[in-house]
């Protein structure tokens, strides 16, 4: 299939309907930042000296993304964890937040045994499971996702939970009229690249186009680069497609020499880089260069920036929502369904096989 303007056609590809998901997407931030406005947070959270948040895969980067964000504003450790242990760091004073669309990562259930015996900090989100449960028994605060999809593509839960947490404790600056100027420009940006806007006019279709037969890789700096990691998950799970994410500035001490081999890598890949507003000046001036590195060396690459970003918060909502579009047209092109990782399944099925 290659005429990303045929809706039908592409509506029978894609089954279980990953296109509204994407499309709820400000929905699913303004459900749950609504939510969470009624949930209190207990006081003695409000002490801690410092965060742990556990997740994985779709449920993780929700995770990610705002670790980077409050890197530039909070004073405390906050770190993310997408392993069975937990850091050495981690005491009674210690807020742990847990995430598993699930409720039955195995990886983040491990992890939050082992944090509940060290901390009664706890917060759990999930749509049930085995994480509510556990999280029960420990008098955990729960937030409960009433949401059916993949979990990759209820990020606008995990996410938004995640600001909302860290907005009552103080550790991020982000009001209600913040995630609504936010959301205004998500609702506007969409309308931009959704299924029905003609592939001339749309950006998520033509910079699908460029990716047949390719290898993305993307590449970004603070305060996006947990926006790269996203799009390379998206192209892996919509697309079924190999895809990389660098983080600049490290890449330029290492990456930047690979590129001589193989000799025809300017055949096989197409780079993204991820522009910001908010990018350190040096990282922009980075940034350019790198664009006539790629020149030189015939690689094929895509600088994107948004324009108007609003904030850094309207910036990651509308680069998120990008990738998403661009990985689904991708899987479009690929002629395959977005919705299913079978791969996954298998390795989690041999993993039940051999008993935790």
């Amino acid at each position: 299939m290659s005429n990303l303007d045929n809706i039908e056609a592409i509506k029978k590809l894609d089954k279980e309907n990953i296109l509204e998901n994407m499309q709820e997407f400000p929905d699913q931030i303004e459900k749950c930042w609504t939510d969470w406005q009624n949930i209190a947070i207990p006081t003695s959270f409000v002490n801690a000296k410092n965060v742990l948040i556990l997740g994985l895969g779709g449920s993780g980067i929700g995770a990610a993304i705002i670790s980077s964000m409050a890197r530039r504003e909070c004073p405390m450790i906050i770190e993310t964890c997408r392993d069975y242990t937990i850091p050495a760091w981690v005491d009674k004073n210690t807020l742990v937040i847990a995430v598993s669309y699930s409720g039955y990562t195995e990886e983040t259930l491990a992890a939050f045994k082992a944090a509940a015996a060290k901390t009664d900090k706890l917060i759990t989100i999930s749509t049930g499971g085995m994480l509510a449960s556990i999280g029960s028994n420990h008098r955990a605060l729960h937030y409960e996702v009433k949401y059916r999809s993949q979990p990759r593509q209820a990020l606008g839960y995990s996410l938004t939970s995640l600001l909302a947490i860290f907005s009552k404790l103080r550790l991020l600056e982000i009001k209600s009229s913040d995630i609504e100027e936010a959301l205004i420009l998500l609702k506007g940006f969409l309308k931009k690249v959704d299924i029905d806007v003609p592939v001339y006019r749309n950006q998520a279709k033509i910079l699908a186009q460029k990716l047949t037969n390719r290898i993305p890789i993307i590449l970004a700096a603070d305060p996006l680069t947990t926006v790269a990691q996203r799009w390379k998950e998206h192209f892996n799970e919509h697309a079924k497609t190999t895809s990389y994410f660098e983080e600049i500035p490290e890449m330029n001490h290492n990456s930047l020499v690979g590129l001589e081999y193989p000799e025809n890598l300017g055949q096989k890949v197409f780079v993204f880089i991820l522009e910001s507003r908010y990018n350190h000046p040096r990282n922009k001036l980075r940034q350019n260069i790198m664009t006539q590195i790629f020149s030189q060396r015939r690689i094929p690459c895509e600088t994107v920036m948004l324009e108007p970003s609003g904030s850094i918060l309207a910036e990651t909502f509308q680069m998120i929502a990008l990738g998403d579009y661009i990985a689904y047209y991708l899987a479009v092109l690929n002629n395959v369904a977005p919705e299913p990782v079978e791969i996954i399944n298998f390795l989690k099925d041999k993993l039940n096989e051999e008993g935790k």
